[in-house]
């Protein structure tokens, strides 16, 4: 019988693997089960090839120890199906959309399970104490302790110019609700409970108290022709207010690539308006009263603010979250993400330990976290500004975006990933897509200086230029710009402007040297833009 994927590895009780039709998949070897158990469990479910062997073969040496890892995955692709698992020279990876680990049952981590290696022995003793101890490895915060996610629904849509059996404007709602239930950051009332009020007159106000929710989506659709208008506007359901509105004007051509259109745009845009009003209520409730919830929104603003006090108090509010409710993932994430962020933006003394810090808390975090898109997003940019593999980074952002590809922020960070990778076009389009969903986001300028990196490695260092000052106006604390532009400068020959903008560099960040500089580079830049390293050396600032 042929194994479907994905296969489930259910690590409470005995050990157990099922495919996606539920069927128990058998024959796999003892090592071979304990090489799919730890790998699972790791961060983006790679590990070494070297500790793998030395994990399952601790009795042999070296080189047997590799050979026999080299067989038992030669069997494992014969037994499980060539997407499940990967290797090259350095590494063995599970494909993370094609295994699921599950410690949600009862009983015992990997009951009744042991391997005739001391090194495996010793990781199993550890994992049980921590299963035992937290019952997952990053417990997931109650609603309760966390505080209530927003609740939201979207309204039936008004058709003007259509017969009353035409059933467009009820399917553009349809793919809507659906987008926007994707997003997570809010709950999203069913379809059909908002389609049962019917024709009841009922305000808003009403109408929100009626369906128990925070926020509602109104809009009209009217058709003319081959033409079509959609208009959409968030309301704010205690009192009305209009948070936010737009209109739409499409062609008929695909009824159901229009339908998907909007719906992407909608959501990418209802999100980030939404997310400011939640902002600005936890702001207005009283700092002792707030929620884990409230505290990560109070913090959003300073963590996107890019500039060295503010990120230090986004870190202070995504800790006291976290502290309020214990395993709050998504405090927890956007902690490590701020963490990285310290070391790269060079408001770090020490950039290596700020960087491991940040590196083992997402690792940490990486180990219990479900399907929560923000806190994936957040995790893919932890690991991208604070380690050399991207595709780790990426595998949390590509889980993010399949369950909400209206994200802008994953979007953008997908951006900035290719920038690592040296993957410019790429880059420039992952960017548009960001501002396309979300054109107002508080993060548009990340998106900026992100086409600007791009366009410098297609070699448009004047355009380059042009948008990290465009970057820097939209944002005037942002200063650890200056890098970028005196990079640009003495890769476009102009060194002496570059030593000119190094001296106003200086001013801002006295402590800066080439070493520095270089230091708080994401790792990947190191690797990926040798010509950008060089730069810095040139620009005029002291080498050490």
């Amino acid at each position: 019988m042929m194994t479907t994927l994905p296969i489930t590895i259910t690590l409470t009780g005995p050990v157990t693997f099922r495919d996606g039709s539920g069927t128990e998949i058998r024959g796999l070897s003892r090592r071979a089960q304990a090489m799919l158990a730890f790998l699972s469990l790791q961060p983006g479910q790679k590990a070494e090839r070297g500790l793998l062997a030395d994990l399952l073969w601790s009795d042999r040496s070296e080189e047997q120890a590799r050979a026999s890892l080299r067989q038992e995955l030669s069997a494992l692709r014969r037994a499980l199906p060539s997407a499940v698992i990967e290797a090259d020279r350095q590494s063995v990876r599970l494909c993370t959309t094609a295994v699921t680990p599950d410690v949600s049952g009862p009983g015992e981590f990997l009951e009744g399970f042991d391997l005739a290696s001391e090194a495996f022995e010793d990781w199993l003793r550890t994992a049980r104490m921590s299963h035992s101890a937290t019952e997952s490895p990053v417990p997931p915060a109650s609603p309760v302790s966390s505080g209530r996610l927003p609740r939201l629904a979207v309204l039936p849509f008004s058709e003007i110019g259509v017969p009353e059996t035409d059933m467009f404007a009820d399917g553009v709602v349809e793919e809507i609700t659906g987008a926007l239930s994707r997003a997570r950051e809010f709950e999203v009332i069913a379809r059909q409970s908002a389609f049962a009020l019917g024709n009841e007159r009922l305000d808003i106000r009403a109408t929100s108290e009626r369906l128990g929710t925070d926020y509602l989506v109104e809009g009209s659709v009217q058709r003319a022709g081959d033409r079509v208008r959609i208009s959409v506007q968030l309301v704010r359901g205690r009192d009305g207010r209009l948070l936010w509105s737009q209109r739409f004007d499409d062609r008929l051509d695909d009824l159901f690539a229009l339908q998907d259109r909007i719906a992407a745009q909608v959501a990418g845009q209802v999100q980030p308006s939404l997310r400011t009003a939640e902002i600005d209520r936890a702001h207005s409730t009283v700092p002792t009263d707030r929620t884990a919830y409230d505290l990560v929104l109070t913090a959003m603003p300073h963590f996107w603010a890019h500039r060295q006090d503010a990120n230090e108090r986004a870190i202070a509010l995504f800790g006291e979250a976290a502290a309020r409710a214990p395993g709050y993932a998504l405090a927890l994430a956007y902690k490590a993400w701020a963490l990285a962020q310290q070391a790269t933006y060079m408001w770090s003394a020490d950039i290596g330990a700020d960087r491991a810090i940040a590196l083992n808390l997402a690792s940490s975090v990486a180990r219990g976290l479900g399907d929560d898109p923000p806190a994936l997003v957040a995790l893919g940019a932890a690991f991208s500004l604070s380690s050399t593999d991207v595709a780790l980074a990426d595998s949390f952002i590509d889980r993010a975006l399949a369950i909400d590809p209206n994200n802008a922020w994953g979007w953008m960070r997908k951006g900035w990933s290719a920038i690592y990778a040296g993957a410019s076009e790429d880059a420039l389009r992952h960017f548009d897509r960001a501002e396309k969903l979300s054109p107002l986001d508080p993060f548009r300028f990340n998106v900026v200086l992100g086409r600007a990196a791009a366009l410098r490695g297609l070699g448009e260092l004047d355009a380059s230029l042009d948008l990290v000052r465009a970057g820097m106006r939209a944002n005037p604390g942002m200063t650890w710009a200056y890098r970028m532009i005196l990079c640009d400068l003495v890769l476009a020959g102009r060194e002496a402007e570059a030593r000119a903008e190094a001296r106003e560099f200086l001013r801002h960040y006295p402590h800066a040297t080439v070493a520095y500089v270089r230091a708080s580079w994401p790792p990947s830049v190191l690797h990926s833009n040798p010509e950008y390293v060089d730069a810095i050396g040139r620009c005029g600032l002291p080498e050490r």
